[in-house]
């Protein structure tokens, strides 16, 4: 299979599509369950990635759509 230079060229430079209302909804349940997990884990697996108790409370309390970017997709 070959690929044409002109149609690479469109592909890099192509916007990207707007996420649809449903993957932001998918995206706003993900980021809740990952941190109703964050707020269970004890303070082994907690030290295990690098945070505290007092950081994994902080973080499970913040609203479900104030996601940092790269936990979203």
């Amino acid at each position: 299979m070959t690929t044409s230079v002109r149609t690479t060229a469109l592909h890099t430079n192509c916007q990207p599509k707007p996420r649809s209302v449903l993957a932001g909804l998918h995206e706003m349940i993900a980021v809740s369950r990952q941190r109703r997990q964050l707020r269970t884990l004890d303070d082994h697996m907690l030290a295990d990635i690098g945070i505290s108790r007092a950081e994994a409370v902080e973080e499970a309390k913040q609203s479900t759509w104030n996601a940092p970017l790269h936990w979203r997709k």
